[in-house]
């Protein structure tokens, strides 16, 4: 063995293998938890556009410097949660005086007060919806 050039035989390097399998098992573990959490909890958000159609009364009501809006609408469409943002505006400046969110799940109605900025113009109040989510 003294006239061997080459040494003895290395060692196979059963560490980068270790390292790698442990590596590859801890991604699949994560992904498998991800997975059980979004299937389990019902709340992941579906990814396709919703298709709805909407409808939207308002009343206002003031008393001095106070005033408050009452929102009546509907909503039909695919989904079975809607988040519906109906905006309130002075229908003769068209500035805002007021906004609100509803949620609406199994219903197809929301609705609600809000509280409006006093005092309303002569020309009184239009409600658009400003966002279906």
């Amino acid at each position: 063995m003294a006239n061997d050039d080459h040494g003895s035989r290395p060692r196979p390097r059963r560490r980068k293998y270790l390292i790698f399998a442990l590596g590859l098992t801890g991604v699949l573990g994560l992904f498998a938890v991800l997975y059980l959490i979004g299937g389990q909890g019902g709340s992941a958000q579906s990814l396709g556009p919703k298709s709805y159609s909407t409808h939207v009364e308002c009343q206002v009501n003031t008393a001095g410097s106070k005033g408050t809006v009452t929102v009546s609408g509907t909503i039909t469409g695919n989904a079975t949660r809607y988040a519906v943002t109906v905006e309130v505006l002075d229908a003769a400046s068209h500035q805002r005086i007021g906004l609100q969110t509803f949620e609406v799940r199994g219903s197809r109605t929301f609705g609600g007060t809000t509280a409006a900025q006093a005092p309303i113009g002569p020309a009184g109040i239009e409600c658009k919806i400003t966002k279906v989510a």
